[in-house]
């Protein structure tokens, strides 16, 4: 299929990690793109979707939600660098992987803005989250500092740690996935044992690093654990220094 020439926009609140994978998937391709950041009070930016689910990709005069979905458009109509195995049992294995980070990888970050470990580290840190949001569409002065109590009543995000198995505590949580993220990566540099990063790579990599990046106080972090590491700065070397949504001035830190 020929490279089609259209102008690509996403459409969504800066910090949003589902947001996230979908900017890796396009800095990886080194695709042109504008991003649109979307007022969290009013979510006017995407009313002509009429739905108030980011993030929302639109190309040309098409448009498409779900961000692993989205990584398989760009790939249809951007086959350059591309981010799917073309061998189907390997294809399968990326999208299983990238279904454990919708379920299992996400859900922590949010879980950790509803189970406060240290008080005075979820409130900074959910300031340093309003900034960023704050920074791409103003917010009044009152919302950015009730910011972290927000995030820990938003229904979407209280239903999404409902589902997790709250009886194990959060450092059982992090070793748990540290041990499946290292099952995952199998013989190969990259997750599912690929020679190269696919789809999977990019949906993790920024949950994994946001955090570190922004200067985000966490304990019990994947980054504890040294293959992680590894596989992050491989991912890092095929990525600006800034793989993020947010602005430059934001970031406290640009790599590992």
């Amino acid at each position: 299929m020929s490279e089609v020439k259209s102008l690509i926009q996403l459409f969504s609140y800066p910090t949003s990690p589902y947001a996230q994978k979908v900017g890796c998937y396009l800095k990886y391709k080194q695709l042109d793109y504008k991003f649109v950041a979307v007022n969290p009070l009013n979510n006017a930016e995407i009313r002509f979707t009429r739905q108030r689910q980011v993030p929302v990709l639109q190309i040309g005069d098409q448009w498409r939600k779900d961000s692993s979905e989205l990584g398989l458009w760009l790939d249809e109509l951007y086959p350059q660098k591309p981010i799917m195995p073309v061998e189907q049992a390997a294809r399968a294995k990326v999208l299983l992987i990238d279904r454990w980070i919708s379920d299992s990888l996400i859900p922590t970050i949010f879980r950790r803005a509803v189970e406060w470990e240290s008080s005075v580290d979820s409130i900074l840190n959910g300031w340093k989250l309003s900034r960023a949001v704050s920074e791409a569409t103003p917010l009044p002065r009152y919302v950015r500092l009730m910011w972290p109590w927000g995030i820990k009543r938003a229904p979407f995000i209280v239903n999404m740690v409902k589902a997790l198995d709250l009886t194990e505590s959060i450092p059982s949580m992090t070793a748990r996935l540290q041990r499946e993220f290292v099952e995952h990566l199998g013989n190969g540099p990259y997750l599912g044992g690929q020679s190269e990063p696919s789809l999977a790579d990019l949906s993790a990599y920024p949950i994994v690093i946001s955090g570190h990046l922004m200067g985000m106080r966490v304990k019990n972090s994947l980054l504890d654990h040294p293959t992680i590491v590894d596989w992050s700065r491989r991912v890092q070397s095929h990525l600006p220094n800034n793989p993020l949504l947010v602005p430059d001035r934001l970031l406290m830190r640009t790599h590992l």
